[in-house]
């Protein structure tokens, strides 16, 4: 009679184990569907944000960051900041002289003036040696890109051959290409091409041109 009732009671306490073990195991799968997989979790939470549109996407004509002239470092809004600014890089550029339109031409000849006056804003001289007089050009932004797709026209009807001689920043330029590039650190304008490898390049505005700085030696 003993050995009965202790067989019975036996078999209640495994399936009363059986039933708490499957509950348990039930709550557990439900819990986890609930939260989600874990390897999704980390992966979102170590995963860059998607990137806000801001809607500017469009106005840079297809450039990306880094391309134009707006990568070529500071620009000024007057003659007076460009002038201060040589000065510093330099230790030269004594006697800024405001210019005109006509100094312009007669520094530059009639010929190739009429590719750049049109463009230029204000310009200046000063004296930055081996160069008595050094010229200083600001242009409005959109001049520069302008004077960009002005130049490689001109190449392309064959009005012109070489590339500009000047050396561009944001805005401006210095008309000694070398000074500029040596000691300012600012670029040439190539809308031809110019074979030379160790040049640090940078798309231009217009495409097929580039702004280059070649290597001092």
């Amino acid at each position: 009679m003993d050995t009965v009732l202790s067989t019975r009671r036996l078999r209640t306490a495994a399936v009363l184990l059986a039933i708490v073990v499957a509950t348990g195991c039930a709550s557990q799968d439900s819990g986890t569907e609930r939260a989600g997989p874990a390897s999704d979790v980390e992966t979102s939470a170590g995963a860059d944000p998607a990137p806000e549109s801001t809607g500017d996407e469009g106005q840079h004509e297809g450039h990306a960051e880094g391309e134009g002239i707006a990568a070529l470092g500071e620009s000024f809004d007057s003659m007076d900041e460009l002038a201060a600014w040589v000065q510093d890089e330099t230790g030269e550029c004594a006697e800024v002289a405001p210019a005109d339109r006509d100094d312009l031409v007669d520094y530059l000849g009639p010929q190739l003036a009429e590719h750049y006056e049109p463009f230029v804003s204000e310009w200046a001289t000063c004296s930055i040696p081996p160069y008595d007089r050094l010229g200083l050009v600001r242009f409005e932004p959109a001049r520069l890109i302008e004077f960009q797709e002005s130049w490689q026209q001109a190449q392309a009807d064959g009005r012109l051959t070489d590339n500009p001689d000047w050396a561009f920043g944001n805005g401006f330029a210095i008309t000694a290409g070398p000074a500029g590039n040596d000691e300012l650190g600012l670029h040439y304008l190539w809308c031809a091409p110019v074979d030379i490898e160790d040049a640090h390049r940078i798309p231009a505005d217009v495409e097929g041109c580039e702004f280059a700085r070649t290597e001092h030696h």
